[in-house]
């Protein structure tokens, strides 16, 4: 009976962690690089994006980040901060811009973490 709770403790705590990796802190380097004009991309869809986004940011769906880049001239050497829901689609885009010699680009995890660290409030619709 004691093997079972084991392992579902063990499977919780594997989950949690997963979950504390996507919610990458954002540090004093990214509030740096923020407050210094770096460009922040919303790689959630565009639906998510109208519903509320950090202010100033651009929106390239993970799927598109380094065509979305390349095509607005965006130099591999210059910073870019991403975010997501929850962290995973931006730290995606981050392995795949990191790929791509981008490597300035940092993943700030979720627009909740973005907003609460830079104490900004999101752009809504109508706001």
């Amino acid at each position: 009976m004691k093997r079972p709770l084991l392992v579902t403790l063990l499977t919780a705590l594997a989950l949690l962690a997963a979950c504390q990796d996507a919610q990458s802190p954002v540090d004093e380097g990214m509030l740096a690089k923020i407050s210094s004009g770096a460009l922040i991309v919303d790689v959630r869809t565009p639906e998510e994006f109208a519903q509320g986004h950090f202010p100033g940011a651009i929106n390239i769906p993970h799927e598109q980040i380094v065509e979305g880049l390349r095509s607005r001239q965006i130099e591999a050497s210059e910073p870019v901060i991403l975010y997501c829901r929850s962290g995973n689609r931006s730290g995606k885009a981050e392995r795949a811009l990191h790929a791509e010699g981008y490597v300035s680009a940092r993943n700030a995890g979720s627009l909740d973490n973005l907003l609460a660290a830079t104490q900004q409030t999101a752009v809504t619709p109508g706001s």
